[in-house]
């Protein structure tokens, strides 16, 4: 595919208007070739992200996009416009494929770590900052006097000054999980409810019921990829799965329903493979696992919980 055609795809999925099978082409294209660079209005403001977009250790079962390659593979648009009032905008836009994570750092100074299949887009004006996410990141906001940082990700939006925090908002979860470091983060849904969070404190929004769930946790666990770690919290097999998927670009099914259900309570270093991982979940209930020989395909086989 052109130069052209990759970009027109890319900014149809960044808007939500690609198709699945123009998703398909834009991902396989991503898996075929290293690098592209979409043009970019301000050159000054695309070197600085540029040099600000770092790699992680190689170390890490993730693949770490090296320094270069992702500020070419994951800019599709940077730049300045002016609105309706001709005031400056500063806006940028990312996505980070299944079987990456990506750090960089926003044009304000804030650092942003993007997990597997997420997208960003950033909007800055004199008087505010604003992210929509699709997906999981961990943000550290720079504090600035005046200048509120918004985070949209689907049901919700979050308004910080400077903290850290954890937001999981992918497309299919039933739930949007908001989980604060440091700082304080309020919270407000599409129902005009709203939660004011403070460290080790997370909020799960569902948003078709509009029900928020508020509990103490230990936000150490909920940033934990970031470093190449899989931390399964009381989650279901189900829930890994989705997981897994991301983090390794494969697809598991269930030869049993209610494999699905079972839930698990696991911590795994960055050392940890997928046939690793699949060995001790499947170990934990009595079934098995087989991976296909492209190793996309994964199946889980058993008779279901073992208590």
């Amino acid at each position: 595919m052109s130069k052209e055609n990759i970009q027109e795809l890319a900014e149809k999925w960044l808007n939500g208007t690609a198709t699945p099978a123009e998703i398909a082409r834009l991902q396989q294209w991503y898996h075929d070739r290293e690098v592209m660079l979409t043009p970019v209005p301000d050159a000054a403001m695309a070197e600085r992200i540029r040099k600000n977009i770092q790699p992680g250790s190689k170390r890490r079962p993730f693949k770490w996009i090296s320094a270069a390659a992702a500020a070419v593979l994951l800019l599709i648009a940077a730049g300045y416009y002016y609105n309706n009032h001709r005031e400056p905008v500063r806006q940028m836009a990312v996505y980070v494929p299944r079987e990456h994570q990506n750090r960089l750092v926003l044009p304000d100074g804030s650092a942003v770590w993007l997990n597997a299949d997420s997208k960003l887009t950033y909007n800055e004006t004199n008087n505010r900052r604003e992210v929509l996410l699709e997906g999981e990141a961990f943000f550290n906001i720079k504090q600035a006097a005046g200048r509120p940082f918004v985070v949209k990700a689907g049901a919700c939006t979050a308004t910080v000054l400077g903290t850290s925090f954890n937001v999981k908002a992918y497309k299919n979860d039933p739930t949007v999980l908001i989980t604060v470091a440091t700082g304080k983060v309020q919270v407000q849904d599409q129902h005009q409810q709203s939660k004011v969070l403070t460290a080790n404190k997370q909020i799960a929004l569902e948003p078709i019921t509009g029900v928020i769930k508020e509990k103490q946790v230990n936000a150490v666990v909920y940033k934990a990829w970031i470093d190449g770690s899989f931390e399964v919290n009381n989650e279901t097999f189900e829930e890994i799965a989705h997981r897994l998927s991301r983090k390794y670009d494969v697809n598991i099914h269930f030869d049993n329903a209610s494999l699905a259900h079972c839930t698990f309570l696991a911590s795994f270093d960055q050392a940890a493979d997928l046939p690793f991982i699949l060995s001790m979940l499947c170990k934990i209930n009595n079934s098995t696992y087989r991976i296909s020989e492209d190793k996309r395909e994964v199946t889980i086989s058993g008779s279901g919980c073992s208590n």
